[in-house]
């Protein structure tokens, strides 16, 4: 492939920003591309790819912000593909249809398998709560629940529950109490919780909840439950000597009228509530 008609990026370049508008799709010439999720807590890694690999190409199709950033892992050739190119690409090389088919089934599969593996796990792995397993799936489902609490006019609030002392309690104590404590508070969460609520694992000891047609004060009220009937259920177990708790950071729409405003201010409200511990704390509306 003649590199002439790429672009060079410089190792650790963007070549495109998580959120951008996206009208084209990639190619990699030569080099390696590793497509990250930034988030509050950093990054994760997705994907990376080599020679001849296609990316950014379901914005090609659909037209949506990209949902992750791509960067060169090493100074790599890149070639940009926009529709009318791609079809021009496709007439002298009807093979790139078939190499980019390929490479999307693979990646449909790898999530179907994951999304399978979840199903037939979820009653073995009862530290998993059903809804999200990472934050890309939160990321996602805060972003399409809050777009439907705009259109029905109702109040949705997201939280996010922090094991206190969670390392500490497994260096001392090892493995198993930190099994045990996040299958603790994952059958607590089971049980308090309505139907039409989602909660699920995106942290080594951290849960994230949503609280459908819920405001702040309601929300405060349905973490305290959680949190005494997880203290309860904790001291009925094998541990009964070990001491635990969670601290809690709520925020609400509309209070927050955007996604990262509400990963933001739970964040902090979190964050808040863990200087003392076995906490929850409701985040302030911002000022006019």
């Amino acid at each position: 492939m003649n590199r002439e008609l790429g672009k060079l990026f410089q190792k650790g370049k963007t070549i495109f920003q998580q959120g951008d508008p996206a009208t084209c799709m990639y190619v990699v010439q030569k080099g390696e591309v590793e497509l990250v999720v930034e988030s509050d807590y950093g990054f994760k890694s997705l994907a990376i790819f080599h020679d001849g690999d296609v990316f950014g190409e379901v914005s090609l199709f659909v037209e949506k912000a990209r949902f992750a950033t791509a960067r060169a892992l090493q100074d790599t050739w890149v070639l940009t593909l926009d529709e009318k190119a791609f079809l021009s690409r496709l007439h002298q090389d009807p093979s790139l249809a078939f190499r980019m088919i390929r490479q999307m089934a693979h990646r449909i599969y790898d999530q179907d398998h994951l999304l399978m593996r979840g199903y037939f796990d979820k009653e073995i792995r009862s530290q998993d709560v059903s809804g999200f397993v990472s934050y890309i799936d939160l990321v996602a489902l805060v972003e399409r629940e809050l777009s439907r609490a705009k259109r029905l006019w109702q109040a949705l609030s997201f939280a996010i529950i922090d094991i206190d002392r969670f390392s500490t309690l497994q260096a001392q104590f090892g493995a198993e109490v930190g099994e045990d404590l996040l299958a603790s508070l994952g059958r607590t969460l089971r049980g308090v919780l309505r139907r039409q609520d989602v909660a699920g694992r995106f942290g080594d000891d951290q849960f994230g909840l949503l609280l459908y047609e819920t405001d702040g004060q309601a929300a405060v009220r349905v973490l305290e439950k959680v949190r005494r009937s997880f203290v309860t259920l904790w001291g009925n177990l094998e541990h009964p000597d070990i001491l635990a708790t969670f601290s809690c950071g709520i925020a609400c729409y509309p209070d927050f009228v955007s996604s990262a405003q509400l990963h933001k201010a739970a964040h902090r409200a979190l964050t808040a509530s863990k200087r003392t511990g076995n906490q929850i704390q409701l985040a302030s509306p911002p000022r006019p």
